[in-house]
């Protein structure tokens, strides 16, 4: 009964973090959701089975040419991670700035675009310079009320990648 050992102040905090993870899941979950209309791209339940490469298998052989940004998945990591992780080095190399509100919309843009895969540790993931360029347009092109939608989302999100899939 670890939640009787707990102060008030103790639970309050823990239940307000809870509701506030909670709230950007679902909120998270309503942006994929509107962005995924029209959407065939079919994802399949996580039984433990590696459906993930498929997606991203798929991907890699739509276009074959132009660079990539190449990362090994490492504990912890999600494809949003990494995703965010090449939205921020395309913005370092390419001199792009970006808000944070930004780089969350560019990073969901990929991530939806990819179908949403799970990652295993070890496993490798390949995003095309192109599609990192076409998802930092879209977010560079958000008008101001949709970028305060995606603000909302900035507080929960650790924007240091240092750590996350690690190059390949």
């Amino acid at each position: 009964m670890l939640y009787k050992k707990l102060s008030g102040g103790e639970r309050v905090f823990i239940m307000s973090k809870l509701l506030k993870l909670s709230m950007l899941s679902l909120v998270a979950f309503a942006a994929v959701s509107i962005l995924s209309v029209g959407n065939t791209t079919p994802v399949s339940a996580d039984n433990g089975e590696d459906h993930s490469a498929d997606a991203v298998n798929t991907a890699e052989t739509t276009e074959t040419t132009g660079p990539t940004y190449d990362y090994v998945a490492q504990p912890g990591d999600s494809y949003t991670k990494i995703a965010r992780k090449a939205v921020q080095t395309y913005g370092a190399v390419k001199q792009v700035n970006l808000s944070q509100a930004q780089i969350i919309a560019a990073e969901t843009f990929l991530t939806q675009e990819a179908g949403s895969p799970s990652l295993n540790v070890g496993e490798a993931v390949s995003i095309k310079e192109s599609a990192v360029d076409a998802a930092v347009k879209k977010a560079q092109g958000l008008s101001e009320a949709q970028l305060a939608m995606w603000q909302k989302y900035v507080a929960g999100v650790n924007f240091n990648t240092d750590k996350v899939g690690q190059a390949s």
